[in-house]
């Protein structure tokens, strides 16, 4: 399964930025379009002209977390599959608002960002 997002918002803090790229690139199909130490520009699949970036921390102690970056996608539960066919650290169950026609649920990053991915009906 090839994801296609919607909308995406944020830059994250990485330390790792190999084991970054090749999770948002590899996993979440988004395509490096700029690459330099410490920083990189990836594209969102299905998204035009949305981008997004991976600043590497270079601070000694642990690197700030993320808990902002939300990606819209058209098929929750065959997303979520997916991940969890990658191993990909999923937070807590599907939690549903049904009054504003939303699902959504978190996953993390290899640096341990917190991202969430909704489904809008």
């Amino acid at each position: 399964m090839k994801p296609v997002y919607k909308n995406i918002i944020s830059f994250l803090w990485v330390k790792d930025t190999k084991s970054s790229l090749d999770f948002y690139s590899d996993i979440l199909g988004c395509k490096i379009v700029f690459e330099s130490d410490g920083w990189a520009e990836l594209s969102v699949p299905g998204a035009p002209n949305t981008f997004f970036a991976l600043n590497k921390w270079a601070g000694g102690e642990e690197s700030p977390k993320n808990n902002f970056l939300t990606l819209g996608i058209e098929n929750l539960d065959e997303f979520r599959k997916f991940l969890e066919s990658q191993n990909v650290k999923i937070i807590g169950e599907i939690r549903e608002f049904a009054e504003q026609g939303m699902r959504m649920f978190k996953f993390q990053d290899p640096d341990g960002n917190t991202l969430t991915v909704s489904e809008v009906e």
